[in-house]
């Protein structure tokens, strides 16, 4: 089989930041990996923003007009607005990529946050809900396992009739369950893992039930017991069992899985190692050889 193909452009990382920085550390290392195949994206098209969020924000977000373009929680700059641009340009190519070969990667930060009239929670544009925009012939499914629930998919579950979310999380962040759309709170510390490995196969009825052209994965790390902002309290151990559970699924069901690495705010350093694990999950599933040279 070919090799995993990952989307990754020096612009993702260009935020001074912890969660930016431990995107150049991973990408560095896949570079680094005989069985990932590290791919710039294309630049992003503009044009395909229109109508996904409103007209207001996405003026003042690619302006950089005053409060609107920080919504997100993020001083507005150039250099923020170029980062978001180039992981939303991955994220379309990795879905067209995932959706002709099976499996993609886009070395992303999460989008879940971000609702139809504004940014949030670090999420500028919802580049889950873009590719069901970009795609209204095909069946979009995110199975969100970020710490924190995806309010702002699920918002445009609401808005979009071929997209469709279940979020796994600790932390609800406003995600309650909607139309089309599934809200699974867990905390692995007092119930034990037996009630995620509960959650996941719920959301994989529901993928049965719905039949995707593409599911895609939010891998957040943030939902890790040492994690200052979580509290679903997954070990390294549950979160590659995780990782391994949701790749063999989607192999089972045949499914084209697109991947992020979404959350984490542990040091750099550790969330590289963390997100590594979901690439090594992914690339053992699909059969693509080690990790590691």
């Amino acid at each position: 089989m070919n090799p995993l193909r990952a989307y990754y452009a020096p612009a993702y990382a260009a935020a001074d930041s912890t969660p930016s920085a431990r995107l150049q550390l991973l990408a560095d290392r896949l570079q680094r990996c005989a069985r990932v195949e590290l791919c710039e994206p294309r630049p992003m098209d503009i044009g395909l923003l229109q109508g996904l969020h409103s007209d207001e924000y996405t003026k003042a977000f690619l302006d950089g007009t005053a409060p609107l373009a920080s919504s997100q929680g993020v001083a507005w700059s150039p250099a923020i607005r170029d980062s978001v641009l180039a992981m939303l340009a991955g994220q379309l190519d990795a879905a067209d990529h995932a959706l002709q070969h099976g499996i993609a990667m886009n070395v992303a930060r999460g989008f879940h946050h971000a609702v139809w009239s504004r940014g949030g929670g670090l999420c500028a544009l919802n580049g889950l809900a873009l590719v069901a925009h970009c795609r209204p012939d095909r069946r979009i499914f995110v199975l969100d396992c970020d710490e924190h629930g995806g309010n702002g998919t699920e918002e445009f579950c609401a808005r979009l009739g071929n997209l469709y979310s279940a979020s796994i999380f600790g932390t609800r962040f406003g995600c309650y369950g909607g139309t089309r759309s599934w809200a699974f709170p867990v905390n692995v510390g007092r119930d034990g893992f037996a009630t995620y490995l509960d959650a996941l196969q719920a959301a994989r009825t529901l993928i049965v039930e719905h039949a995707p052209d593409l599911l895609i994965y939010q891998a957040g790390v943030d939902c890790h017991r040492n994690d200052p902002k979580g509290r679903a309290g997954l070990s390294s151990l549950q979160l590659l069992q995780r990782d391994r559970w949701v790749f063999r699924m989607a192999r089972e069901l045949r499914v084209a899985v697109l991947f992020v690495v979404a959350g984490g705010y542990q040091d750099a350093q550790t969330l590289m190692s963390l997100n590594a694990n979901t690439v090594r999950a992914a690339v053992n599933t699909y059969c693509v050889g080690s990790l590691a040279r």
